[in-house]
C-alpha cells in the first residue's frame, strides 16, 4: 500500500511541476514579448475582395490601428468594415504573433437599374447599391429600363428580383446573354447580346420564360436564340418567332 502511495504522490507532484514550468515559460515569454514590444503593433492582410479596395478598408481600420495586437475587439473590426457598401459578409481572425487577417465577401450585383433618375445595381437579395462609373464599369450586368409611361410602385422591384433569382437558378444560360430589358405595364421585352428581342407579358413571367427554356431544349442544336430576330411568347402557349435575315 505504501509503494502505491508513493507512485501516486510522485505521479501528482510530476503534474504540479509541470503545470508550474508550463506557467513560469508562459510568464517569461510574456514578458519577453512585453519587454520588445511585440504585440504592439499588428500587421493587416486583407483577402476575398475585388471590386472594395484594400484603401477603403483600412480607413475603416484607422481607429483602431493604435490599439495594441490583443486589445483590439475583432466583433468592432468586422461591424465597422461591414459598414461598406458591397460588402456582404466580413471574418476578423487573429494569426499569431501579430496578424490580423480580414476576410471578405462581397455582395454580386445582377443587374444594373434606373430609378428616380439615380442609377443602382442589384444584388441576389434585391439589395440595391449605389452605381458609379467605376462600379457599372466593373460588372457587366444586365441593364434594366423601366418606360416612362409605367406606373412605377415600390412593388416592381421586389418583382424584378424575383425574376432574376428564377433566372439564375432555372435559366443561367438566358441570363448569361441577356443584355437589357424594357419594363412597361403590360409588357416585358427582354434584349440577348445577339440583339434578339423577346417579348412577354408582365403577367406569370416566369411561364412565359419556362416555354422559351422548353423552345430553346427544342430547336437546339440547330437552331439558337440568336438566330431569331424576335419571339413572342405573349400568345397563351405558343411561340411566335421570326429568324433573322428572313424576308418578309
Amino acid at each position: 500500500m505504501r509503494k502505491k502511495q508513493k507512485k501516486v504522490i510522485v505521479k501528482i507532484l510530476k503534474a504540479v511541476f509541470s503545470i508550474v514550468f508550463i506557467v513560469l515559460i508562459g510568464v517569461l515569454i510574456s514578458g519577453y514579448s512585453n519587454h520588445i514590444g511585440l504585440f504592439d503593433t499588428f500587421e493587416v492582410k486583407i483577402k476575398g475582395n475585388q471590386f472594395v479596395t484594400d484603401a477603403q478598408i483600412q480607413k475603416q481600420l484607422q481607429p483602431f490601428i493604435s490599439e495594441t495586437y490583443f486589445s483590439i475587439k475583432l466583433d468592432e473590426i468586422q461591424s465597422e468594415i461591414s459598414l461598406l457598401d458591397f460588402i456582404e459578409c466580413v471574418q476578423v481572425s487573429r494569426i499569431l504573433p501579430n496578424t490580423v487577417m480580414v476576410q471578405i465577401i462581397e455582395r454580386k450585383p445582377i443587374l444594373l437599374i434606373t430609378l428616380e433618375n439615380e442609377n443602382f445595381l442589384m444584388d441576389e437579395e434585391g439589395l440595391l447599391l449605389p452605381a458609379q462609373r467605376k462600379a457599372i464599369s466593373f460588372y457587366p450586368v444586365p441593364i434594366i429600363n423601366i418606360s416612362e409611361d409605367t406606373n412605377y410602385n415600390s412593388g416592381l422591384t421586389d418583382e424584378i428580383a424575383d425574376l432574376f433569382k428564377f433566372l439564375l437558378k432555372d435559366y443561367p444560360q438566358f441570363y448569361d446573354q441577356l443584355s437589357e430589358v424594357i419594363i412597361s405595364d403590360e409588357n416585358w421585352t427582354f434584349y440577348s447580346d445577339s440583339k434578339t428581342r423577346i417579348f412577354t407579358t408582365a403577367n406569370d413571367l416566369q411561364s412565359q420564360l419556362n416555354i422559351l427554356k422548353y423552345f430553346e431544349k427544342t430547336v437546339y442544336p440547330d437552331r439558337q436564340l440568336g438566330d431569331y430576330s424576335y419571339i413572342d411568347l405573349r400568345v397563351t402557349k405558343q411561340v411566335v418567332v421570326k429568324e433573322k435575315y428572313q424576308k418578309g
